[in-house]
């Protein structure tokens, strides 16, 4: 194998498929991404054996073949060398891969490329297209607020809920919840499945804000993302993911609007000494105004308020300050609406004229 590129277009894939590669494993050959040129292509792969990412680079290929290399020592030598032309080959006669740039030289031990794991098969069951910037507004909306409770796998991914040409995302840790619904110009059937978030986390990674499309291909056991030349292929979660309507209220006692920046601001302000303790705000919301208090034993307390519009009955509630400026935080809107129906009860967060998103947040419970 041997092939010459340069070094930046080399680095930019070196960087995306990487971050498949586990940081510990019973099995050596994972730490390593496979290197196949062929056909005037170069071929990146690295797998957990949860998730694999290939991606395909243009390449002027020398000799044809395929090699493992230490992901760890090649992402390193490619960064520290020049933006020049670098060639990477097999040294002849000897057990080493070369890789030249200019003076520098680095000479590096291969693993065996036949021993590299192939990416899942994937078994053609449900085959659609999303534009990506759709797709990744609604990925950053929904996987915030997944569980890392590991004993609850099921609660660990984000639910890819799909019914003719409606598709909703959905993530809890049963504290909160997020929910995106999206129609598109495209009949998905009916599926419901569970993505894991590292995946989605690694696909956002690499979409754009244009209308260009992701080709997405369902299967059993498995979900593909087909963007440009980059795959990501991920075994999908399995368990029963809870009925995420049923915490959602419908009917409100008390509505303020306000301004996104300023709540998020206020509440991070009010969550510098909260962050101490519980990380409890208590919100009032009453005439034209929210205000924004904070109590810890020992450190001190704030108080703070912003203006609003307010619709309904005054009402006391507190929340965990991190699980409001998340969601404030990942909302690209100029206002939101704050629905409350009682102290003790589920409250909603959602943007001003936008029904398709919801997000649930449970209360402290104030004595």
């Amino acid at each position: 194998m041997k092939f010459e590129c340069p070094r930046d277009l080399f680095y930019q894939g070196l960087q995306v498929v990487s971050r498949a590669v586990p940081s510990k494993s019973t099995l050596p050959i994972l730490s390593g991404i496979l290197l196949e040129a062929k056909n005037e292509r170069l071929r990146l792969v690295a797998t957990d054996l949860e998730l694999g990412i290939e991606s395909y680079l243009p390449v002027k290929v020398l000799e044809e073949g395929a090699v493992v290399l230490e992901a760890k020592y090649l992402t390193e030598i490619i960064r520290k060398l020049p933006s020049q032309g670098l060639t990477v080959g097999v040294v002849e006669g000897k057990n080493s891969v070369e890789i030249k740039s200019g003076s520098s030289r680095f000479v590096v031990n291969p693993m065996p490329a036949e021993d590299y794991p192939s990416l899942p098969e994937t078994k053609e069951e449900g085959y659609w297209t999303i534009p990506q910037n759709e797709l990744r507004k609604m990925i950053k909306e929904t996987s915030f607020a997944v569980s890392l409770d590991e004993t609850r796998p099921f609660l660990t991914g984000v639910l890819w809920d799909a019914i003719d040409n409606t598709l909703t995302l959905c993530a809890t840790d049963t504290s909160r919840l997020a929910l995106r619904v999206q129609s598109f110009d495209q009949n998905f059937g009916q599926f419901k499945v569970i993505v894991p978030t590292k995946c989605l986390t690694e696909v956002s990674r690499v979409l754009d804000n244009s209308e260009e499309s992701v080709q997405i291909l369902l299967s059993t056991n498995h979900i593909l993302f087909q963007i440009n030349e980059t795959r990501f292929v991920s075994r999908l979660i399995d368990g029963q993911f809870p009925n995420y309507r049923q915490p959602i209220p419908t009917s409100f006692t008390t509505e303020a609007t306000v301004d996104r920046v300023e709540f998020m601001q206020a509440v991070e302000r009010a969550s510098l000494l909260a962050r101490e303790g519980a990380s409890v705000v208590k919100f009032g919301v009453s005439g034209e105004k929210i205000s924004l208090s904070a109590n810890v034993p020992d450190v001190g307390e704030t108080y703070d308020e912003i203006f609003c519009e307010v619709a309904g009955d005054s009402m006391e509630i507190a929340f965990n300050a991190r699980y409001i400026i998340e969601v404030l935080r990942i909302l690209d809107v100029d206002q939101v609406k704050l629905k409350l129906t009682g102290r003790n009860s589920p409250a909603v967060i959602a943007p001003v004229n936008d029904e398709n998103y919801i997000y649930v947040v449970m209360p402290v419970l104030l004595r």
